[in-house]
């Protein structure tokens, strides 16, 4: 069936009007394994990375890498997938510094971010000679001057560049205003003091520059003009970049309403860019790394969740409640997100009614879709909500001691856990 535009690539709905992802049968999955409960489809995943790679390298002629933002979701077992495509990894913790070395990414792949690193993270990078530390203010800067200097090991660094584009996006994900709480800004002088001293410090290799403007962009334009001004900032201390990147944050469509997701604008306006000003700079082309996370794994996921309670309030709204919602979803808490679903077993059917789709936690604003259209939901319907993929279970909580969810890597015809139910009686909560 062709009308799932927003679910991974191999779902179909079969003869009897049941949606199946990879072959799966999802009622299956569900009494076997619970609810709430996270599915990654594979040859999803493998697409959108296949497809990114080969577009920057049919765009850009000089060296380039896709990095994987880990913060979109990493579990042990995902990373290991992920290191199998041939991605680098961007960081910003220790725990997911961790899983991506014991995933099996090589350090020269891996980028440490963050606004306020600790001091464990930046020793363990300098012990690592990771590719690149990015560095985020000029206090980190001196503290990490210091840490080198006393390791008598030099720091393979980025200066993360608040380029102050404006956006049009949520202000909860708008890393580039002049009030971001990240990077280097460029209007104060920070930027191009950084500069100066990384240029001038011992123990400090400045190699790159790096900006991120946000999340869920559909404008390439933002991307020209933040390269641009890169750039220029560069020119005007006679710094050479030898890699740069203009971070991630391309945006994935949710429902009906959102723009176009494709890769091509944003590849082809990012690798022009780059070349236009080394062109006009007569400098030679860096190595060109993009940083995507939603964009590579939004689409591959689904949450499923078990409907219970269904009622009509007196002003005539339908809601159906799931046994999942802000614990394992906080995105419409957030920033008001907006999702499109279906019912596993009328997959296919004509939606007839305007519901809501809450949450069982204890919570006015545990909503997970405010307004979506489905046949008339009833008590152990199952609920698939596709683009699951990215920033719900990485912002995952305990709330009201729920256990996070189990995530599945569907193959074809096969599954494998990448991620266990938590069990909280065994794991000490409740003692």
């Amino acid at each position: 069936m062709n009308d799932l535009p927003f679910f991974p690539i191999s779902s179909q709905v079969d003869a009897q009007g049941e949606l199946i992802i990879a072959g799966h049968d999802l009622y299956r999955l569900a009494e076997q394994y619970g609810t709430p409960l996270y599915l990654f489809d594979a040859a999803t995943l493998r697409r959108q990375a296949k497809t990114l790679q080969q577009q920057l390298a049919k765009e850009y002629p000089g060296e380039s890498l896709v990095a994987y933002a880990a913060k979109a979701y990493f579990s042990l077992g995902m990373a290991r997938k992920l290191a199998a495509l041939d991605l680098g990894v961007d960081v910003v913790s220790q725990g997911e510094f961790k899983f991506a070395l014991q995933a099996g990414f090589a350090p020269d792949r891996i980028h440490l971010h963050g606004n306020n690193k600790s001091q464990q993270e930046l020793e363990m990078a300098l012990d690592l000679s990771i590719q690149a530390i990015v560095v985020d203010n000029l206090d980190e800067l001196a503290l990490l001057e210091k840490l080198a200097g006393m390791k008598q090991r030099k720091a393979r660094i980025w200066l993360r560049i608040t380029c102050e584009v404006g956006l049009h996006t949520h202000t909860h994900v708008d890393t580039s205003s002049a009030n971001s709480k990240f990077g280097l800004h460029i209007s104060n002088g920070q930027a191009a003091e950084a500069i100066r001293q990384a240029r001038s410090s011992r123990w400090l290799e400045l190699v790159g520059l790096h900006t991120h403007l946000g999340s869920q962009l559909f404008e390439p334009e933002v991307y020209r003009q933040a390269i641009q001004v890169q750039y220029r900032l560069a020119q005007s201390e006679g710094y050479i970049p030898a890699e740069i990147s203009p971070g991630g944050g391309w945006g994935v469509s949710y429902n009906p309403a959102d723009p176009d997701d494709r890769y091509d604008a944003w590849v082809k306006v990012v690798c022009a860019t780059v070349q236009a000003e080394c062109s006009r700079l007569g400098w030679p082309l860096p190595r060109l790394v993009l940083e995507p996370g939603r964009s590579l794994v939004g689409r591959a996921g689904v949450a499923l969740y078990r409907v219970g309670a269904c009622k009509t309030t007196p002003s005539g709204l339908n809601i159906a409640a799931v046994d999942g919602g802000l614990a394992d979803n906080p995105r419409y808490a957030l920033y008001q997100a907006q999702y499109s679903a279906r019912l596993v077993r009328q997959a296919a059917a004509a939606p007839m009614l305007e519901t809501r789709v809450v949450g069982k936690f204890c919570e006015s604003g545990d909503v997970l879709i405010a307004s979506v259209m489905l046949p008339v939901t009833r008590r152990d319907d199952l609920l698939a909500v596709p683009v699951a993929g990215a920033y719900q279970l990485s912002m995952a909580s305990n709330y009201n001691l729920a256990p996070r969810p189990a995530v599945l890597w569907l193959e074809d015809q096969s599954i494998e856990v990448l991620q266990a139910r938590e069990q909280p009686d065994q794991s000490g909560w409740w003692v």
